[in-house]
This record gives structure tokens, sequence and C-alpha cells, in this order.
């Protein structure tokens, strides 16, 4: 991770957590694909996060589709039948995909389109929306 990028991410954490609790689904995710073991708190938050209306799960499902489009991950038909649904509402799943295929980006393994990227940037054009959601994904790549 960047300088800039680890400040991002204790000052996400201050905010009651909101980077450490955005990084679980996707230590949970690269768990799912073997490249990264979650420590028995992140589990803990993960279940919690997932009885709040499956929140957990749903943030978990954009990193899987990711890490599917980088070839490191099979999709249960469950997600991808998730994945799908997020999509059609206003696009969400993909949405959320594309910060974590930007992270991947910055760290190598995959490539962006030429859509992933203009997203990104729209997204970035928001008040840093995007570069704000890379920035837990980069927190928990960096775990690997």
């Amino acid at each position: 991770m960047t300088s800039a990028e680890n400040f991002w991410y204790v000052l996400e954490c201050i905010y009651f957590g909101a980077g450490y609790l955005a990084k679980v689904p996707v230590k949970k995710a690269l768990s799912d694909a073997g490249a990264v073991a979650v420590t028995s708190a992140e589990e803990s938050w993960y279940l919690v996060e997932c009885i709040f209306f499956g929140a957990g799960y749903l943030a978990k499902v954009p990193v899987k589709k990711a890490l599917s489009d980088a070839g490191a991950v099979v999709m249960t038909s469950a997600e991808n039948f998730w994945y799908v649904l997020e999509c059609i509402y206003f696009g969400a799943g993909y949405f959320r995909k594309v910060p974590v295929k930007r992270a991947l980006n910055d760290v190598g393994p995959t490539q962006m389109t030429a859509a992933e990227n203009f997203w990104y940037v729209v997204q970035c054009l928001a008040f840093g929306a995007g570069y704000f959601r890379k920035v837990p994904v980069k927190r928990a790549l960096s775990d690997i």
C-alpha cells in the first residue's frame, strides 16, 4: 500500500471502523480463493455483517466476481445469482466490483477493461468514492 492509502485506511477505521468492516468481506472472498486466512475476529465480524440483511455476503459477492474475472476463483451458482441481482439494481454489483478490479490491477494479477477504467474514474470524481472503496481492498490484499 502507498502511504496515502495507509493514511486513508486509518481515517476510514477511525470513522466507526468503516475501513475495517469494508475489508472483512474482501478478506473472506480472498479466503474463499485460498489466498489468505481470515482471523477469528474477521470471521466474527463477517458473521455480524451477514446477520444484518446479508450485508457481509452481498459485499463479498462483487469481490468474488473481480477475483473470478482474474481467474483466481470460481463463483458458486448462488454468488452468480446474487451478483446478477445486484447488477440489476442500478448496476450496484458492477460498480462495487470496479474498485476491487482497480486494486487487483494495482498489485498486478489482472487488467481492467476500458469500461471498468471509465467507471472507476467516474466513481473517483464523485468525492473520491472509487478510491475510498479501493483502499480497504488494497489493505486486504496487503495481508497476502
